[in-house]
């Protein structure tokens, strides 16, 4: 059995829906007028790299998604195997 990864998390499809972005105002942080946006649910991007993500489920590492690509760079640059 693989050992568990601190932050690691492998999400689904479908946990990915109903999202948005929020912006504040140029006032302090969580003050002025909020803007949200929201997300496409089939809109999944890779965090560090941007690219769209199309294979599920999603290895999600300290609330960042990645692609297989960066997840594979990001195991072995921090020796996760």
């Amino acid at each position: 059995m693989p050992k568990k990864i601190e932050g690691l998390e492998f999400w689904p499809k479908e946990k990915f829906k109903g999202r948005s972005i929020r912006i504040y105002g140029d006032e302090k942080p969580g003050e002025g007028e909020l803007t949200v946006i929201p997300v496409p649910d089939d809109e999944i991007l890779c965090d560090f790299c941007n690219n769209l993500i199309t294979e599920f489920p999603v290895p999600v590492y300290f609330g960042h998604a990645l692609c297989l690509k960066c997840w594979k760079e990001a195991k072995k640059d921090n020796k996760l195997d």
